[in-house]
């Protein structure tokens, strides 16, 4: 669509704001010109995406934060590569409908789980929410039963050996989200 190559996602307002109506918006995706994502998003056939599929979370949920092995990977505290995204999301939260790709794995966190070591990564045009990596830790051991033992080993070793771990952040998060005694019989055999 011209005046929009540089844009792989463009809102409904942003449409609306440039003289799009709803009859040309609805002409444009017939046509194939514009593809819907969802009742606020299109996106840009056009753009040819390098693409981080974390950047399309926002676009289901604005509350979405990438969580345990999607972060894991991220911070490279990890070498599996999942076949889904892990978001989470606040406790009492509709799950979004999403579609079939990207698969989106949703999980529903405590208030205080879910608030503690978000951080915003800014990338080209784009944004999306991650937790840190002492964070990640702490979620993958809490879940390790879910997601299984041995990634939840992996991924505390290689933060262990990683340049610039804090220890002390690790297990301030680890206190705070009910897995610091867990998390500190690993430590005390690992270190």
């Amino acid at each position: 669509m011209e005046g929009y190559h540089g844009k792989q996602f463009i809102t409904r307002k942003e449409l609306y704001h440039d003289g799009f109506s709803a009859y040309k918006l609805r002409k444009l995706v017939d046509g194939g010109n514009l593809l819907r994502v969802n009742r606020n998003y299109f996106e840009n056939p056009d753009h040819i995406s390098v693409g981080n599929e974390f950047n399309l979370v926002h676009l289901y949920t604005s509350k979405g934060v990438i969580c345990l092995i999607s972060a894991a990977i991220y911070h490279k505290l990890t070498t599996s590569r999942p076949f889904q995204i892990d978001v989470a999301l606040p406790r009492r939260t509709r799950i979004p409908k999403t579609p079939d790709w990207p698969a989106f794995q949703f999980y529903l966190f405590s208030e205080e789980r879910y608030q503690t070591g978000i951080e915003t990564v800014q990338n080209e045009e784009d944004s999306f929410m991650i937790y840190d990596a002492e964070k990640t830790v702490c979620d993958v051991m809490f879940y390790r039963n879910k997601l299984g033992f041995e990634p939840a080993i992996e991924i505390l070793k290689n933060y262990l050996r990683r340049n610039g771990r804090d220890i002390n952040k690790l297990m301030r998060y680890a206190e705070k989200l009910r897995c610091g005694k867990l998390l500190r019989e690993y430590l005390e055999v690992m270190v």
